[in-house]
């Protein structure tokens, strides 16, 4: 029988109140694992100031943040060449303002000059193939818009591919989103005055007359390509990557440019298939080259050459800049930033320590695994997830509702999986890339230049099934099914997450139940689009489909009776998907841990000793302080269960009763029958 609902005034009550420091000695496990788990740190921490939320996620961001400055600030003194001196001088050239005060817009020159020289649309054409880069990310980050018209990203597709897909992206607009300039709304309407104003003001900075009337030609320009373009609704699906054109289709389908000139301008002279993306942003393109006049072209690439590197430009540039991003951001998001965020703009420091990470992320990757990740961690980990695996295996063997040719579609995918662990097999070669500590302009352009040759290779190679998509110094992790991998960068791999110095059980309940749920997502709801040979193909049956909802119904009414807040409840089926697989996470590393304890199993007294490490590593990398606000805000918009709840998982363990003595009468108490199985 299920116990009554839980409410503020019971399991998150003490969580969102002052804990003492002396939680866990009178906290009962089995009424509030949460607080009986973190008491100590619940009492030592406070929200931050303009915060509104405050997780484990965001004490290793902060971590990983003074980390990476501190590896920027030891790099200054690495010998020249070395690619820690390399991105010690890129960040050094964003931080001379006083160079960039006496450089002016020299910098900028060859390319203001190259515009200067377009004297048709064929020379346009070439210009515009030229200024393509590799800025966009479809299938992998969601980046569907380029900074300049077309953006290439060169990935595995979404049928199986052997090679990657040479993927082209709608882009070109100084605005974040379309609607910025198509709808009617007085927000938007205000944004694109403040817009045209600041067109002009960057133009008048660089020396060209007539700014106003240059920047309302430059405007009506880029509305004219917005409606051209997909919104960010229809640029979000996968199934985009089908629109495949061969070279012949973009004169057909794409009149008004020369594509054969734009293609051997970009590089691409020798592709024969390019995956488009938006096909209505190309063809609207290409119409607009066609059609508007080369002078209302020329000023509109002068304006965003200016716009692209105004950061890197004397302070009226950079402040023009920064005015508009405030303005934007002001109106997408009001005076305080989702999930109740303080607004305000990052200094000119923290803004260059942003860029080099951004611009040279590999680079800082490599860095930051040399000096905080060791082999010894990886090796650690690798074990780790190995044995979690093995473990959610038996389990998915075990599934009585999956048919077998399901069942055997699903073992193939596990098999088929790459969990990277800290950082890439192979790090990328930076030799070639100059860096220069008194030229920020040109080692933006150098390192555009550098990625996009990076991309142009991938073309006509096998997959690589273990490229990485992100740095190892960022504290992030990306599900890349396309690829049949998981990136889990080190910067992430930090207590309470992971931690060296805590026992293997604990890790396993920390880390090993997280590898746990992101291994069921490759053949759960989210996995069963994509089969082994990187398709997106639904494999399960109708069958499978059902009876999966039916095994996972009760933990839905489980989690349906948690109340965070008075009259407000955790929608269980917005969630459902995180918290099966929270379960099945959790029951593959406990299961994984049993197993490393080895002959120690018949040890009763270490068991339970080693139980508790195990759940108390579990609860504690959920720990987290939320206002009021702030947990109503995650239960309107976020598809997983509040930290403080996601601990609840526990109850479902037969162990985790065993290792704390948990009885009936106890809130988190569940009879046998009504704990929960789904894998």
């Amino acid at each position: 029988m299920l116990r009554p609902t839980i409410t503020a005034a019971g399991l998150l009550a003490v969580s969102l109140t002052a804990v003492s420091a002396q939680a866990p000695n009178f906290v009962s496990p089995g009424d509030d694992f949460f607080a009986y788990a973190n008491g100590d740190w619940l009492a030592a921490t406070a929200l931050p100031p303009g915060t509104e939320r405050w997780t484990a996620r965001n004490e290793i961001n902060e971590v990983a943040r003074r980390q990476v400055a501190r590896l920027l600030d030891d790099a200054a003194t690495a010998p020249a060449g070395s690619l820690a001196r390399k991105v010690a001088d890129f960040r050094a050239a964003r931080l001379d303002t006083a160079a960039i005060e006496a450089k002016g817009i020299r910098p900028l020159a060859p390319l203001l000059d190259s515009i200067d020289l377009l004297r048709d649309k064929a020379g346009l054409t070439r210009y515009l193939g030229r200024s393509v880069i590799a800025d966009v990310d479809p299938l992998n980050w969601g980046m569907y818009r380029s900074s300049h018209v077309l953006g290439l990203s060169v990935e595995p597709g979404i049928r199986g591919e052997p090679t990657p897909v040479a993927f082209l992206l709608q882009g070109g607009l100084g605005l974040p989103d379309r609607e910025d300039y198509l709808s009617p709304d007085s927000a938007k309407v205000s944004l694109r005055a403040g817009y045209e104003q600041y067109v002009a003001r960057l133009l008048a900075l660089a020396g060209f007359g007539h700014g106003t009337e240059r920047a309302r030609a430059v405007l009506a320009l880029e509305v004219a390509l917005a409606r051209t373009q997909a919104s960010a609704e229809a640029s979000a699906h996968d199934q985009n990557a089908d629109s495949l054109w061969q070279r012949a289709d973009f004169a057909r389908r794409a009149p008004g440019m020369d594509w054969s000139a734009f293609f051997d301008a970009a590089g691409l002279a020798g592709q024969g298939s390019f995956g488009v993306w938006q096909p209505g942003a190309v063809t609207g393109l290409a119409a607009l080259v066609g059609s508007r006049p080369l002078t209302v072209w020329k000023d509109y690439l002068r304006f965003h050459v200016l716009h692209d590197y105004a950061e890197v430009l004397p302070r009226g540039f950079a402040e023009a800049a920064e005015a508009l991003g405030e303005r934007r951001d002001a109106e997408a998001q009001g005076p305080r930033g989702a999930g109740g965020e303080a607004g305000g703009a990052p200094d000119r420091a923290q803004r260059a320590l942003d860029a080099t990470q951004a611009v040279l992320g590999d680079a800082v990757g490599h860095l930051y695994a040399e000096r905080y990740f060791a082999p010894a961690q990886k090796a650690r980990l690798q074990a780790i997830v190995a044995n979690v695996i093995a473990a959610f295996r038996k389990r998915v063997e075990a599934a009585s509702w999956m048919s077998p040719e399901t069942r055997a579609t699903a073992l193939a995918r596990l098999d088929a999986v790459y969990f990277g662990i800290g950082y890439p097999e192979r790090w990328p070669d930076y030799s070639d890339l100059v860096v220069k500590a008194d030229d920020p302009v040109g080692n933006l352009r150098r390192v555009r230049a550098w990625d996009y040759r990076r991309a142009l290779a991938r073309l006509g190679r096998p997959v690589e099934r273990t490229e990485w998509w992100l740095p190892a110094s960022r504290p992030a992790a990306i599900l890349i099914f396309q690829q049949n991998a998981y990136n889990f960068p080190a910067a992430l791999l930090q207590p309470p997450k992971f931690d060296p110095a805590a026992s293997d059980a604990a890790n396993y309940g920390a880390i090993g139940a997280i590898v746990g749920h992101e291994v069921s997502h490759f053949v759960d709801l989210l996995g069963m689009e994509w089969d082994a040979e990187r398709r997106m193909r639904r494999w399960w049956t109708e069958g499978d489909l059902e009876r999966f909802h039916i095994a996972a119904e009760p933990l839905m009414r489980q989690v349906a009776a948690y109340q965070p807040l008075p009259g407000m409840a955790v929608d269980a089926k917005a969630t459902q998907i995180e918290d099966v697989a929270d379960l099945a996470g959790l029951t593959a590393a406990f299961e994984a841990h049993r197993a490393a304890l080895g002959r120690r199993q018949s040890d009763a007294a270490y068991v339970q000793q080693q139980d508790r490490e195990f759940f108390l590593g579990f609860a504690r990398s959920w720990r987290s302080r939320s206002s009021e606000a702030g947990l109503r805000a995650q239960l309107a918009s976020d598809n997983h269960t509040p930290d403080q709840l996601r601990i609840a998982t526990v109850r479902n363990l037969d162990a985790w009763y065993e290792a704390f003595d948990v009885t009936p009468g106890q809130r988190l108490y569940l009879e046998p029958r009504a704990r929960v199985r789904v894998w």
